[in-house]
């Protein structure tokens, strides 16, 4: 027999689900789906364009929305893979998840209620105060984000993934790293035509003579980075996967190394994508998540450009 509580939790579910289906989205893009915990209704996602507008249309939905974000190297990041637990006035647990994405999606019923979240060993805590019809919008920035340690410290192995939109694949043309190592694929530079969205692109840094610079978070840097991939000489793409789809990962250590096993660049990475401009030769690239490394050589060549693809399945 249905109790009413079960009627109640089934009405609202019909609800909210008929709401979010009247709400139009340009790009078509697919809502993260919604999980239940407890009585509690919430979703969580948004990195990749189409996924990231398809949450901020669909915000109004829902009671909160919490929003995880940093500073890394002067600007905005979003994090992906935070522990956020939310407490009712009682201190009783309503919600305990780890996002996977920047943007957390919660149906609370009317109250006070404590969010905590922890990101590099620094938690951070709010308070929300929910009202029937007046959703709330809350952020939790940390102001030091895929920070790079300092000489002689020890890298981090776990990195907040940078989610792709549902259902998408790698980009087409790279290989990917399923094994103990991964193949490469060299591709025709293409003209050095002036992007759009250059401006969008992360400070380029250099190392040991090799410039490099490293990113991808947001729709913007995204496209920024995809476009002037062909201008550098190595592109290093680093993904996994999680809940049955792809997701971008930052904060990865990278390490490449030429023919005598010389080390020419070492970095951790501050998004998913790594562009470096090395000399003619061949090289091996390494990367480190979770404490599973893989590896791929490079073989770099004039006018060309090698392209490297690493993806950790069933991670983060």
């Amino acid at each position: 027999m249905k109790t009413l509580a079960s009627h109640r939790r089934l009405g609202h579910t019909l609800a909210l689900a008929l709401t979010l289906g009247a709400i139009a989205d340009p790009a078509g893009a697919q809502l993260p789906a919604v999980q239940t915990q407890g009585e509690v209704h919430y979703l969580s996602g948004g990195i990749g364009s189409d996924e990231s507008e398809a949450i901020k249309a669909a915000r109004d939905a829902y009671s909160l929305t919490l929003t995880l974000a940093g500073k890394s190297e002067g600007r905005d990041v979003y994090l992906s893979s935070v522990p956020v637990t939310i407490r009712d006035a009682a201190g009783h647990t309503v919600l305990e998840v780890t996002t996977s994405g920047p943007y957390l999606l919660v149906e609370l019923p009317a109250g006070r209620y404590e969010i905590s979240a922890r990101y590099a060993g620094e938690e951070k805590k709010t308070s929300a105060s929910i009202t029937a019809g007046k959703p709330q919008r809350l952020s939790l920035l940390w102001p030091r984000a895929n920070a790079q340690p300092q000489a002689g410290a020890a890298a981090s192995t776990t990195s907040p993934a940078i989610g792709l939109s549902a259902g998408a694949g790698l980009a087409t043309g790279t290989s990917t790293g399923t094994g103990a190592a991964a193949t490469t694929v060299a591709t025709a530079v293409l003209p050095a035509a002036a992007s759009a969205a250059s401006g969008a692109l992360p400070p380029i840094n250099t190392q040991g003579g090799i410039p490099y610079l490293s990113g991808g978070i947001g729709s913007d840097e995204s496209a920024a980075m995809k476009a002037a991939a062909s201008r550098y000489s190595l592109s290093v793409t680093l993904a996994g996967t999680q809940d049955g789809r792809n997701v971008y990962l930052s904060s990865v250590p990278v390490t490449v190394t030429d023919a005598n096993g010389g080390v020419v660049l070492d970095v951790i990475s501050s998004g998913p994508y790594l562009l470096a401009d090395l000399p003619p030769g061949r090289y091996r690239v390494s990367a480190r998540f979770q404490d599973e490394e893989k590896s791929a050589e490079a073989r770099v060549a004039a006018g060309k450009s090698a392209r490297v693809s690493f993806l950790w399945k069933g991670k983060p």
